[in-house]
């Protein structure tokens, strides 16, 4: 089993980590968090990132008059958005196998994020990627992820 696991969306990164079963025999293998062990980012949405908002004003003609503009386009301005968040992401998950020694670890992540996710992340933090996962588990409490993971074993 791989001594960190980190669960990953656009909004958070969730770090776990594996602790072996000890000699005692009511000692089993289970997870862990640290406290601080989720780090959370709140992707901007369009209406934080525009000042103006799209048909508020009229084209021409007197004030007051109920003809507005047509409404604009947004220039691909959510694909930047989630673009930066993924960056942002990308750049903590490398902090935190960083920090940890560049353990052996595993990525979960979901569907739409993973493949851009595996991308953005250096080639050291990379090379110790023992396994990935495609779900949207960062909202699953510790006793779920261990029946998920480590009954398995």
């Amino acid at each position: 089993m791989e001594e960190l696991m980190l669960i990953c969306d656009k909004g958070r990164v969730r770090t776990v980590k594996f602790r072996e079963a000890g000699n005692l025999p009511l000692e089993q293998a289970h997870f862990y968090e640290e406290e601080g062990g989720t780090w959370e980012y709140r992707p901007e949405r369009i209406t934080e990132a525009t000042s103006d908002q799209a048909g508020r004003f009229t084209q021409s003609g007197p004030l007051g008059r109920g003809a507005g503009m047509s409404f604009g386009e947004e220039h691909h301005l959510e694909d930047e958005l989630n673009r930066k968040a993924l960056h942002r992401i990308a750049a903590r998950v490398s902090e935190v196998v960083e920090e940890a020694g560049y353990p052996r670890w595993r990525l979960v992540a979901p569907e739409r994020v993973m493949p851009r996710l595996l991308e953005l992340l250096p080639s050291a933090v990379a090379d110790v990627l023992k396994s990935q996962e495609e779900a949207d588990l960062t909202k699953m409490t510790l006793r779920d992820l261990e029946e998920r993971f480590l009954a398995a074993r």
